[in-house]
């Protein structure tokens, strides 16, 4: 791998291994740096920076970085140019149109001490990690997640300019072609987020009894608003024997008769006429404040241990136990659906006890992907590199 003008490095030439790569150095020299630029490479985009830009060191005009990747034996060259202007994206000396194509081939799964933010952070850090290994999955789910993105920004910037002037370009009519295309596409990524979340939360659970050691547990949970609005819709209007005849497979029905769905039996259908409810309902609230109240982009993942969500009461080892295994979960989901990830790990066993230290490399042992690390020590590590490299003495 080539690296040029990026943050501190100015420029460096690495060969890495199919096993455990460890990158040893001081802090500062330009660690994480490598790390960054492998899943950029991998991924299409950085993982500390939103504007690549920012990468390009301090009175450069540009970075360059080229690698090859293998995805299943297929051989793939990417080289990547930033500058002020724009980039310019290649892989196998075809032209890409952003970074962003890189993704979906060549997984790559980071480790780092401020994944604690997955349990501490606000919904918007959860909302990411599942997204982004929602399009792990399916291409389609990317393709569903950028639509659903691109029309709640536009029915955003209708709202808030009708909130400014008492009217918006394209007015009312547009108004519900971008509601409707909200409500269809919405209820496609719900669907498949309850199913991804399914699956993960068991993963999850796994791994943190094993990061643990089977001292505590904890449990995982698809929170929104629109789930709480399907078990409360007929509150007012018990079943009859006939409407009882129609609960589909899953559905329960608590003691006043009312109609309660696990997640397992919600179907798009039902959520597609949940959403165009919930935002009716919403509509004047909405054109008062200049924004969308409800939608996939306001939801949540809980994380609980004894009944109570981690984000408030976890301890920082429960917190560290419980990111880590969510990583490990985005391991298993790239090799489900894609291929073995790269598992990028950042000095992430400085903030480990002795037998969480362990437990995580007896689990990266077991996974056999292809491992870079970054740490300042490489006797510290509780493994053997299979190639070691310093940078920054």
């Amino acid at each position: 791998m080539f690296i040029s003008k990026v943050r501190s490095l100015e420029s460096m030439d690495c060969n890495f291994d199919a096993g455990i790569n460890v990158i040893c150095g001081p802090n500062g020299c330009g660690k994480t740096t490598i790390l960054e630029s492998i899943h950029l490479l991998a991924q299409g985009f950085s993982f500390r920076s939103r504007d690549l830009r920012e990468l390009i060191t301090w009175k450069q005009n540009e970075l360059i970085l080229r690698g090859e990747f293998e995805d299943e034996g297929r051989e793939r060259m990417r080289a990547l140019r930033v500058f002020s202007r724009g980039s310019e994206v290649r892989e196998n000396g075809e032209t890409l149109k952003s970074p962003t194509a890189f993704f979906g081939t060549c997984p790559a799964v980071i480790m780092q001490p401020s994944d604690i933010e997955l349990l501490r952070g606000g919904p918007e850090v959860r909302r990411h990690w599942l997204d982004e290994i929602l399009c792990y999955r399916s291409a389609a789910n990317a393709l569903v997640l950028r639509r659903y993105k691109r029309v709640l920004q536009q029915r955003n910037k209708w709202l808030k300019e009708f909130k400014q002037n008492g009217a918006a370009v394209g007015g009312e009519d547009l108004f519900r072609v971008l509601t409707q295309q909200l409500i269809e596409l919405g209820a496609k990524l719900w669907a498949a987020r309850i199913a991804l979340s399914k699956e993960v939360s068991e993963i999850i659970t796994r791994y943190y009894r094993k990061l643990s050691g089977g001292v505590d547990e904890i449990t995982c949970a698809y929170k929104s608003s629109i789930l709480k609005s399907l078990d409360a819709l007929d509150v007012a209007d018990p079943l009859s024997e006939e409407m009882m005849d129609e609960i589909p497979a899953g559905g329960s029905v608590n003691a006043a008769g009312v109609a309660a769905y696990s997640s397992d039996a919600v179907s798009e259908e039902m959520l597609r006429n949940a959403f165009a409810r919930k935002l009716a309902d919403l509509e004047f609230v909405e054109r008062l404040q200049g924004m969308t109240m409800a939608g996939p982009h306001r939801d949540d993942l809980a994380l609980c241990a004894s009944g109570y969500e981690m984000r408030s009461v976890g301890s920082q080892g429960q917190c560290r136990s419980a990111a880590v295994a969510m990583r490990f979960a985005a391991v298993d989901v790239a090799s489900r659906y894609l291929t073995k990830p790269i598992l990028l790990l950042d000095d992430i066993f400085a903030e480990l006890d002795v037998n969480r230290r362990d437990a995580v490399a007896a689990l990266i042992r077991e996974k056999e992907c292809q491992v870079v690390i970054a740490t300042p020590q490489a006797e510290d590590l509780p493994f053997k590199a299979d190639v070691r490299i310093q940078i920054g003495f």
